[in-house]
C-alpha cells in the first residue's frame, strides 16, 4: 500500500501549565499522547519535547516503536510554537526525512528558552500553556488541507503535608508506624526502638506522577520548624518502584532534646511535593460545517436535543457557571465534562473551578461562550458565519471540544 500523495496530518498538543515543568532534568522529556496516520500507511506518531535545556527548547517528531507501516517511510514535515489567536509565533520545516521506526528527527535548537518562558511569555504561554502543532506530509509541495488531530497533557504539581507526634519517644521499647493514603500515594513511616532508624516507604503511587520530593522537620518548643533533610525522586527513579525516604539523624535530635522533644513529644512534619503529567488522548476533528448546512437529525434525536437545549436554556438543576467579563451562563459540570476533558480535568482535581462554583471565560465574547455551550448540550451549530466560526474553532481548541 502506497501513502496516499495528498495526505497531510495536523497535529496539535497543547501543554498546561508548562512552567511547572522545573522537575525535568536537562536532557528530559515531555512526550505527546501518540497518533496514528491512516493515510500515510498507518504509521504512528508522537511529539517530543525538551524544555529544559540549557539555552534552548528542542522539538522532535517520533516514529512510535510499536508502528504499523513500512520499516522505513519518507515524509516532510513542519514543527511549530503557536500564540494565542493560533497563528504561528515559530516554525521550522524540514525537507524529506525518512523515518525508520523508534527514530526522532527535529530540532535541538527550536527556540530560545528565555524568549519563550521570560521575554516574550504571553506570546508563547499564554494562562502557562505552550501550544505546538505538527504538520506531516508526503509530496515534497504541502497540500492545502490537513486531517487535524488535538491532544493535550496538563502538568500539575500537588502538595501534601502532615504532623505525626509521637510521645516519649527517647523510650520507645518497639517500632511504631504510622500509614498515610490519599487519592495519589501510599506510605508508611517506620521508627524503630532509640530512634536509631527512621525512614518512609513509598508502597504505591498514581502512574501519572513523575516526581516526588519529601522534606521533613522537627517542631520544636516554639513552634519553629528545623529542616533535618529531604529527598527527590525523579521519573527515572520511579519506575524501580518501592521508594524509601531515610529521616532523622538521632544524634541531631539528641543534641537538644528540650527543644525537639517539649513534654516528651516528638512531632514531625512532613511536606511532599509532587508532580503529575496528565494525558487527555489525541482524536481527529473533522470538518462539520459545508455551505452552512448542518445534517438532519431524526426525529427520536431531535427529541432528546429539544430537551438538552431546555435543559440549558432554563438552567435547570445547574451546578457551574461559566462567567465572561459581562454575563454568567449557568450550565451543568458532568455535561460539560462529557464534551471537554479540560473541563473534566477543572472539575474532578484540585483546581479552584471544582470548589468556587465557577469558570472564567474573560477572554472570549459573550456571543461565542453562548455558541460554545449550544453546541456542547445540542450538537448542533445555528447561524453560524465566517468569523464566529472561527472564534468557535479557537474556543473548541482552547477547552479540547474536539467533535466540533
Amino acid at each position: 500500500m502506497m501513502a496516499n500523495a495528498l495526505a497531510a496530518y495536523n497535529m496539535r498538543w497543547k501543554v498546561e501549565n508548562i512552567s511547572h515543568c522545573w522537575w525535568l532534568k536537562m536532557g528530559e522529556r515531555l512526550e505527546s499522547p501518540s497518533f496514528v496516520t491512516d493515510a500515510l500507511e498507518g504509521t504512528k506518531w508522537s511529539l517530543r519535547l525538551y524544555p529544559t535545556g540549557e539555552n534552548y527548547v528542542s522539538f522532535f517528531l517520533n516514529r512510535e516503536e510499536n508502528c504499523s507501516g513500512p520499516d522505513v517511510i519518507e515524509i516532510c514535515y513542519q514543527l511549530a510554537f503557536l500564540s494565542k489567536d493560533g497563528s504561528v509565533a515559530k516554525e521550522r520545516t524540514a525537507a524529506k526525512r525518512k523515518f525508520m521506526k523508534n527514530e526522532s528527527w527535529g530540532f535541538s535548537i527550536f527556540e530560545r528558552r528565555e524568549r519563550v518562558f521570560v521575554t516574550e511569555r504571553e506570546t508563547f504561554l499564554p494562562e502557562d500553556t505552550l501550544t505546538v502543532q505538527c504538520t506531516l506530509w508526503t509530496t515534497y509541495e504541502k497540500p492545502d488541507e490537513s486531517k487535524h488531530l488535538f491532544a493535550s497533557t496538563a502538568i500539575k504539581v500537588k502538595r501534601r503535608s502532615f504532623v505525626w507526634k509521637i510521645d516519649k519517644p527517647s523510650t520507645l521499647k518497639s517500632c511504631i508506624r504510622n500509614k498515610f493514603k490519599d487519592n495519589f500515594i501510599d506510605f508508611d513511616l517506620v521508627i524503630n526502638e532509640g530512634l536509631d532508624r527512621q525512614n518512609i516507604d513509598v508502597t504505591s503511587f498514581d502512574e501519572t506522577i513523575k516526581y516526588i520530593s519529601c522534606n521533613t522537620s522537627v517542631i520544636d518548643s516554639k513552634g519553629r520548624k528545623t529542616n533535618y533533610g529531604s529527598k527527590k525522586y525523579f521519573s527515572r527513579d520511579l519506575k524501580e518502584g518501592v521508594l524509601s525516604f531515610m529521616l532523622l539523624s538521632p544524634e541531631m535530635l539528641m543534641e537538644d532534646k528540650s527543644r525537639n522533644f517539649p513534654n516528651d513529644v516528638l512531632s514531625l512534619d512532613f511536606e511532599f511535593v509532587l508532580a503529575t503529567v496528565e494525558h487527555f488522548g489525541c482524536r481527529i476533528r473533522y470538518p462539520k460545517l459545508e455551505n452552512g448546512v448542518v445534517g438532519e437529525k431524526t426525529q427520536n434525536t431531535a427529541v432528546l436535543i429539544a430537551d438538552f437545549k431546555s435543559l440549558y436554556n432554563d438552567g435547570i438543576l445547574s451546578d457551574i457557571e461559566l462567567r465572561t467579563s459581562t454575563k454568567t451562563f449557568p450550565a451543568h459540570k458532568n455535561i460539560l465534562s462529557s464534551r471537554s476533558p479540560v473541563f473534566r480535568g477543572m472539575f474532578s482535581s484540585d483546581m479552584k473551578e471544582k470548589n468556587s462554583g465557577y469558570v472564567d471565560i474573560t477572554d472570549f465574547e459573550d456571543d461565542i461562550v453562548h455558541r460554545m455551550l449550544l453546541y456542547v448540550y445540542t450538537d448542533s451549530l445555528e447561524d453560524l458565519q465566517f468569523e464566529s466560526a472561527s472564534k468557535l474553532y479557537t474556543i473548541a481548541d482552547k477547552y479540547l471540544i474536539l467533535s466540533l
